[in-house]
């Protein structure tokens, strides 16, 4: 079967799921598959005047709703608003339907803010392209939303809708022999290896948290994140995969960082045109600080590079697969440099939660 008719008969089982279960449920299909247009052809079922919120974690996504409204004619009859899900608690209106775009990325206080909302009235249509277990378990238990269609990464590979791909693990160690990350206090000033840093604060946050002193676990939690994003040994490995390969996007946490490792970055403080350019192939490595400033899908890209998975960013494998072409033959590549043993690793596991354990790899990478 060829892969337009097998996208064209997911799309008819996904937008069927929704209509008979009257718009309320969790529909989960692979990036590439057509979520909006599902969305839409359910909706131009609907002949009475209705209200509709579609919610995201990104506004970027918002304009790409836009443009398929418009390719795929949505009646005249469906009034549709827009909504940064981290701002749903200042929403006072009333409607018939809320869209939860990528569900997956949703926190607790908007999850207990869209229950409220039911409470009011409206139905909840939850949409995704990579559902994990602690989402599922989540819009169950708090929202009473069932799965009502699913077609997975898995079988969007298997069908050759999308390409295949490969998680490459690259771990790597905190430096223990150059003292340069700075310590002390304006009198009494020195320098400490990361290894030393590292373990000064995260001392500091345990006690902290195991006397229950929540008040005082900011300031140490930071100083153990910026040893973790600023380490040299994280920057050192990722600039040789980066050395290594063609073309690729490569995600930092911190603009300086960014900025020294792809031919160009993107960033609030870059130039905006970055991105167009990248897309033009007149750069082939762009280094981006976060994916919230994506919503784009990035053409002939098969290597994404993490020199830091953010800590608030558990989906970020994710989103970086949707802004990589997934189509084609060639398999996609995601490396994900991390520090073993710290707390760089528990993000780790947690952005790998929801894959195939076969499409993961593990590597030691040593910097001594």
């Amino acid at each position: 079967m060829e892969q337009i008719n097998i996208r064209e008969r997911i799309q008819r089982e996904a937008t069927d799921s929704i209509v008979q279960n009257r718009f309320v449920g969790v529909v989960e299909v692979a990036p590439r598959v057509g979520k909006s247009k599902i969305t839409i052809d359910a909706l131009n079922t609907i002949t009475k005047d209705i209200n509709v919120l579609i919610m995201a974690p990104r506004k970027e996504i918002f304009e790409s709703w836009k443009v398929e409204f418009d390719k795929w004619n949505l009646r005249d009859n469906i009034n549709v608003e827009f909504l940064w899900s981290n701002s749903l608690k200042k929403n006072t209106k009333a409607y018939h339907l809320i869209i939860c775009d990528e569900i997956h990325s949703y926190n607790l206080k908007v999850i207990a803010l869209l229950s409220k909302e039911q409470q009011k009235g409206s139905r909840i249509l939850a949409l995704t392209g990579t559902l994990d277990p602690n989402t599922e378990f989540l819009v169950q238990n708090s929202l009473k939303l069932e799965v009502l269609y699913s077609y997975s990464v898995e079988q969007a590979i298997t069908d050759n809708i999308i390409s295949d791909y490969e998680i490459v693990c690259i771990g790597c160690q905190l430096d223990a022999v150059d003292k340069y990350v700075p310590a002390g206090n304006e009198d009494k000033p020195f320098y400490q290896t990361e290894v030393e840093a590292y373990t000064y604060w995260n001392h500091r946050y345990d006690v902290a948290k195991s006397q229950q002193k929540w008040s005082q676990l900011r300031f140490p939690m930071s100083k153990r994140l910026g040893v973790i994003y600023n380490s040299k040994t994280k920057y050192q490995v990722t600039k040789q995969i980066v050395d290594s390969v063609d073309r690729c996007i490569i995600f930092s946490g911190r603009q300086e960082i960014a900025d020294k490792l792809g031919e160009a970055s993107f960033h609030s403080k870059s130039d905006k045109t970055t991105i167009d350019t990248f897309k033009q192939e007149s750069i082939n490595k762009l280094s981006v600080v976060s994916m919230v400033s994506m919503g784009v899908t990035l053409p002939n890209l098969k290597i994404a590079i993490f020199n830091q998975l953010k800590s608030d960013e558990n989906m970020a494998i994710q989103q970086a697969m949707r802004a990589m072409n997934m189509e084609g033959g060639k398999k996609a590549t995601i490396y994900v440099v991390y520090l073993q043993n710290t707390q760089d690793e528990v993000w780790l596991k947690s952005a790998l939660q929801g894959f195939t354990p076969s499409k993961i790899k593990y590597q030691t990478h040593l910097i001594v």
